[in-house]
């Protein structure tokens, strides 16, 4: 190209450039000079206020290790220990009363037993400088303190981590940052008979802290976590405990990730507002080395470097001035030339928005902006070709995925619903069934469960797709599981002349083990239906094994003597729908959905699954999950004969059902046969209004499907005008997150029966009864679902074994054992505000007469249906 035709290489833009970067080197090399100097003589001024508050900090450690070493072997403390009286605890009282009143950061002194308790003997509390002795002793065995303080031997002192003090776990205010020093106190024998200890206040160290920093600089301690134990802005402070969460390393954007602190030295540090700091780190430790802190001494570059900053800002205000004279001259030239592209670029701008632009773009130019026409004229007729296509594609795909999401919802209605009906009957069948029929039920509901499992499949697969899918874990006998599987399969098996093995180790006949029934079931079910449909002859083998102590592994291992897969086509399991061939499905060709799901479902166990075949020989499928034993007895399935505890209401209450399938009207005739409730049931939107308006029923139970309709915007309308006025539970085969309406409760089918059951006598009984207030549990587990719900568990083992003892006490009118189990009710009744249940229970066994106690168990049975409620919702929300 003539150079004569560029308009990039021109001298006056390449001069202008060059007379500002001059200025701009000079300027900064005179700066970073003066940086040097100030910075050499700001990190003295830095080691010198470290040294005087590392000085600090250990000066208050060795005055109160001295004064603890006196106290602990004082006489006075000595002669409390070996003959105690009136007269050394009047003794003990006026030297901790003179100890506190003298020393100034000492706001707490103990004595303790020395026993697993920790029980406290002594307690002397300072209090806005008024020294007090406390009367409510508690028992300290399970602070942690205690603990590493009762193993420290003679002559030694245990220090505390630094943290907040607290009473009853409750943070003290105002907020005392607290060291603790203990010491051990020993009798004749050097047995370990008390502990003392003192609570230092940290507060006045605080305060010399700031002092020494002054006001340029900023002292912070910090923990290895890098929590904040001092800062100048007291409001960071020991972020973990009042969950406000703030961080040193966060603040300040230092890398923690070999979760080490820095070393010891200066460090540039860079602030959440983008400041720069020179900070120097020094590692205080102290208890024998066992404890580690981190002094930081910070200061601002901006505070460091102002004189050098000004005398940059002045000579950047000259350097404007010079820059914006060789811009201006740099812009009358170049404008001349600017011209010539403007089109070009409203052309691809306007061309960006959407907006036509039928300007002639000039391509017969022989310079750039020719080359830059003639390359945007031709990418846009490649681009507009490609976009086309592209919304093509995007309509076809839509509209794909709109069918398929259609099919999937009205498959979900049309398979859950008969499902719900079968399994719900079924369950019922058990109530009144007799031992020779027992087999036959089971049958019944294994080849509904194995049914319910190949909808769960085809249902399930989009979720999982979608990363919509979660597992439930519960204890699950996995023995019993595989057991279940191989007799709902054996038929098959020996009809097409197969030998079908079972294979359990003993430690899964014997023991729980946290995993997903469901998911576990739908996995072990397709690798058992692949092997019995595509081997002709032979044997069919399921095993399972289970290795580790804790963090178990469970191998479940089918093999099979089938027709095999390519090992080159072993890795495409993942793959839905290869094809070997063709003209062949399954097996023969296609590893289908069901080898997908069980890849995709073992991923989601946290597990794997491993493929060995040799074509015409058989195959081997492997899965490992992790798992834990939750229990070391073995657990036999029970037959579901037996009934929940359900409240006795006095009431008589109305429900009215809306439902169109006569299978599940059916069955909840069946769940809700009792006599204060009188059930309603239509098949229609006009006969369920009339029935609302007219009758006012107490519960409405609807499913979202009327008449191939959807109904939930008119259950939602009729809640908001106050046509609906009592709870909803909502009973459907669609998801919840298509209900778009305000319920009570949601149950997708197939539900469980004592669920629903569970859910409708705490829906009803509401109107008698107080419900019981587990606001608390929730605070007290951080509303952590897993942990909440094994707390409800063992509440309602709890609450049952209460009721059983009272009935029992009952009969044999035993006072001591009624105010014990009294006792153990108190904690409960105060906690879950159980105030209908502490107005009922007498004091004397004797007030107990019948009525009395029928109205016990009828509380009892009302908390069991919450607790049973909250833990169903709980198990919901955590698969959710």
């Amino acid at each position: 190209m003539n150079l004569r035709h560029s308009i990039v290489t021109r001298f006056a833009l390449f001069f202008t450039g060059l007379i500002i970067f001059s200025i701009l080197l000079s300027g900064y090399l005179v700066f970073r000079k003066a940086s040097q100097v100030i910075t050499a003589h700001s990190k003295e001024r830095i080691m010198h206020g470290s040294q005087l508050a590392e000085q600090s900090f250990y000066a208050l450690l060795n005055e109160v290790t001295n004064d603890i070493a006196v106290i602990a072997s004082s006489p006075t403390l000595q002669q409390h220990i070996f003959h105690p009286s009136e007269k050394t605890i009047h003794d003990i009282d006026q030297l901790f009363r003179i100890i506190l009143e003298n020393k100034e950061t000492y706001f707490q002194i103990r004595l303790l037993e020395a026993d697993e308790n920790g029980k406290e003997i002594i307690r002397f509390n300072k209090l806005d400088g008024q020294v007090l002795k406390s009367d409510n002793l508690q028992q300290k065995g399970d602070r942690e303190y205690f603990k590493e303080a009762v193993q420290i031997n003679k002559g030694e002192h245990y220090f505390s981590n630094i943290n907040l003090n607290e009473e009853y776990g409750v943070i003290s205010t105002p907020y005392t940052p607290t060291l603790r020093v203990a010491s051990p106190i020993f009798d004749h024998g050097n047995r370990k008979v008390g502990i003392l200890i003192i609570n230092i206040n940290l507060n006045p160290l605080y305060l010399s802290l700031d002092q020494i920093a002054g006001n340029d600089s900023r002292f912070y301690l910090i923990d290895a976590e890098g929590q904040y134990l001092y800062a100048h802005d007291r409001s960071l402070q020991f972020g973990q405990q009042t969950r406000k969460f703030q961080n040193f390393y966060t603040d300040f954007n230092v890398s923690n990730s070999s979760q080490e602190p820095p070393k010891n030295g200066f460090l540039q540090l860079v602030g959440q507002n983008d400041g720069r700091y020179l900070s120097y780190f020094k590692e205080l430790s102290y208890f024998d080395g066992k404890r580690k802190i981190y002094l930081i001494s910070n200061i601002g570059q901006n505070i460091l470097l102002k004189n050098a900053l000004k005398v940059r800002a002045e000579s950047i205000q000259t350097l404007l001035w010079v820059c914006l004279l060789s811009i201006l001259l740099s812009w009358f030239f170049t404008n001349l030339f600017s011209k010539k592209i403007n089109k070009i670029t409203r052309a691809i701008s306007n061309y960006d928005q959407g907006i036509p632009d039928d300007h002639t773009l000039p391509t017969n130019r022989k310079d750039e902006i020719g080359i830059l026409a003639n390359t945007f004229t031709k990418m846009k007729v490649k681009i507009d070709q490609h976009v086309h296509e592209l919304n093509t594609a995007l309509e076809k795909e839509q509209l794909a995925r709109r069918q398929r999401d259609e099919f999937l919802q009205n498959m979900s209605h049309e398979m859950r619903t008969p499902l719900n009906a079968i399994l719900g009957l079924t369950k019922l069948l058990y109530k009144n069934a007799s031992e020779p029929q027992l087999p036959i039920i089971h049958s019944l509901e294994r080849s509904s469960n194995s049914l319910a499992g190949l909808v769960y499949d085809v249902l399930d697969h989009q979720k999982l797709v979608e990363g919509k899918l979660h597992i439930q874990l519960e204890p699950t006998n996995i023995a019993e599981l595989l057991r279940d599987i191989h007799s709902t399969y054996l038929y098959e098996a020996v009809q097409k002349g197969l030998t079908f093995n079972l294979s359990v180790d003993e430690k899964l006949e014997t023991t729980l083990f946290q995993t997903d029934a469901l998911r576990l079931t739908q996995i072990v079910t397709n690798l058992v239906v692949n092997a019995i449909k595509y081997t002709k002859k032979g044997i069919i083998s399921l095993s399972a094994t289970v290795n580790g102590s804790e963090n178990e592994t469970l191998y479940i291992k089918v093999t099979d003597t089938g027709v095999g897969v390519l090992p080159k086509n072993l890795d495409r399991i993942n793959d839905r729908f290869f094809m070997e061939k063709n003209d062949l499905s399954g097996r023969y060709g296609s590893y289908g959905l069901g080898l997908s799901i069980v890849k995709q479902l073992t991923t989601l166990f946290g597990g794997t699954l491993v493929a060995s075949s040799e074509k015409g020989v058989g195959s081997e499928f492997t899965i490992r999950i992790p798992t834990i034993s939750t229990s070391t007895q073995r657990v036999i399935k029970p037959v579901q004969t037996a009934t929940l505890p359900l409240p006795k209401l006095s009431g008589n209450y109305t429900i009215l059902h809306i439902e169109d399938d006569v299978s599940t009207m059916e069955l909840l005739k069946h769940i809700l046969n009792f006599d204060q409730i009188t059930l309603l049931q239509t098949k229609s939107f006009d006969e369920a209004l009339k029935s609302i308006i007219s009758d006012t029923p107490d519960l409405i139970i609807s499913d979202l499907m009327l008449e191939n309709e959807k109904i939930n915007t008119r259950l939602k309308d009729w809640i908001k005008t106050k046509k609906i006025k009592c709870p909803l539970i909502i009973i459907s085969a669609l998801d919840a997150s298509e209900a778009n309406t305000p319920y009570s409760e949601y149950f997708q089918k197939p539900f469980q029966i004592d669920h629903l059951k569970d859910t409708v006598y705490k829906i009803l009984g509401s109107k008698e009864f107080k419900a019981p207030d587990f606001s608390n549990i929730y605070n007290n587990y951080d509303h952590e679902i897993p942990k909440i719900n094994k707390v409800l568990k063992l509440l309602e083992k709890e609450f049952e074994n209460y009721l059983t003892g009272i009935n029992k006490i009952g009969l044999n009118r035993d006072q001591v054992k009624w105010e014990a189990i009294i006792h153990k009710l108190i904690a409960n009744i105060h906690n879950l505000k159980l105030t209908e249940l502490e107005e009922v229970l007498p004091d004397k066994i004797s007030d107990l007469n019948t009525d009395r106690l029928n109205q016990i168990n009828n509380i009892f049975a009302y908390y069991l249906c919450c607790i049973r409620a909250e833990i169903h919702l709980n198990l919901k929300a955590g698969s959710s």
